[in-house]
């Protein structure tokens, strides 16, 4: 197993799929067909093979994707978006204050009255309808907009709660690996399957209104350095 620097894994983590909706296994071989003059062949040659899998899981745990599918390490912090932070601007400013001690990461946008027109932010002296905001959570409004009601969107960081992954721009060719495991138990009868040597290479991350986001991931078996690709296990 390695990550996307083509680095083993010192001390390597298990971490479970969790709340597992879907899993697929699509084994094939290239087939070599002889044919005569006749209409159907007569023997045929197996070519190149592929171990395809995919699991569909709606625990959205970050820990596995760094590890299976970035390859990257994650530090601690969360970002969390406030939606419709409410004021009104008094003395043509208003400061942010996050929540919980979290620090101001990003205005997300400002809109104004009830109607919630967008607001447009300029560099200074902001006109009736305009904001100026450093970057650290100070907005200021012209002496226009006095006492009108503002809905602020932004982003708060809180560093020792959560994971968080910024994904760098790596060198092509190198890809991280990992183990993959799956396991069922039906009537008594266990059945147990283990690929050494995995690699991913979709990610699909789909929400849609209504429903739960149930995040997809596309993999490949390789054989591992001992020429091993898959272990199948089942009861009698």
């Amino acid at each position: 197993m390695q990550n996307a620097l083509g680095s083993a894994y010192a001390t390597p983590t298990p971490f479970q799929f969790g709340i597992l909706q879907d899993v697929g296994i699509d084994a094939s071989f290239e087939e070599k067909l002889l044919y005569g003059t006749n209409s159907f062949p007569v023997d045929s040659g197996r070519g190149k093979g592929k171990i395809g899998l995919k699991a569909k899981f709606a625990n959205i745990n970050i820990l596995p994707f760094t590890a299976a599918f970035f390859g990257q390490s994650s530090v601690k912090g969360l970002i969390v978006t406030e939606r419709d932070e409410v004021g009104k601007p008094a003395a043509a400013n208003i400061t942010v204050a996050p929540p919980n001690g979290a620090t101001f990461f990003a205005s997300l946008g400002v809109r104004i009255d009830a109607n919630g027109t967008p607001m447009i932010r300029v560099g200074a002296n902001p006109k009736s309808g305009e904001y100026t905001t450093d970057g650290a959570g100070a907005y200021v409004f012209a002496a226009a907009d006095v006492g009108r009601r503002v809905f602020i969107d932004y982003q708060h960081i809180t560093q020792d709660i959560g994971e968080l992954l910024t994904v760098r721009n790596l060198p092509m060719g190198l890809t991280p690996t990992f183990s993959l495991d799956f396991s069922m138990r039906r009537n008594g009868k266990v059945l147990t399957l283990t690929w050494p040597n995995v690699t991913s290479s979709k990610l699909a991350l789909s929400s849609k209104q209504e429903d739960f986001m149930v995040p997809e991931l596309d993999m490949s078996a390789l054989a591992n350095e001992a020429g091993e690709v898959w272990k199948w296990s089942a009861s009698e």
